[in-house]
């Protein structure tokens, strides 16, 4: 039964992470999305649903991390980030300004949702340009 199971959880799909990397710059601040921190949370997610476990042993060298998983939430993204709030080892990761490079995933395995997000230092990403400032003529009557 536990080969069945092992293969049925291997066989669900990664989802985009886009919600989720979004999520967290709205509660934190924008970061850098790269792709072999994304690569390497799709492993991850996968690695933890996998074995059911939410363990750091196989956290890969220079990277910092961030895993949960829910079930039965009407919003699983809100929730994961309010779980990491909550949580001051994980907030006090996701507040580190100097982890500016982040890849995310999210896996459903039978209605639980596992998430994964894969940290790294490097540069926040550039501010937006501000909005140009119009001056209008003074249209005052003497």
């Amino acid at each position: 039964m536990l080969g069945a199971v092992l293969i049925l959880s291997l066989a669900a799909p990664v989802q985009a992470d886009v919600g989720l990397t979004d999520a967290l710059a709205a509660a934190y601040f924008p970061r850098t999305v790269d792709e072999g921190l994304h690569a390497i949370a799709h492993q991850r997610v996968v690695e933890i649903s996998a074995c059911g476990c939410l363990e750091h042993s196989g956290m890969r060298p220079g990277t910092a991390e961030v895993l949960v998983w829910n079930v039965g939430q009407a919003n699983p993204v809100g929730s994961a980030v309010s779980q990491w709030i909550g949580s001051p080892t994980h907030n006090g990761i996701l507040s580190d300004r100097q982890l500016g490079r982040i890849g995310c995933a999210e896996r459903t395995v039978a209605g639980v949702h596992w998430f994964a997000c894969v940290l790294a230092a490097g540069p926040l990403p550039a501010p937006p340009p501000a909005a140009p400032v119009v001056v209008l003529p003074d249209t005052a009557m003497p």
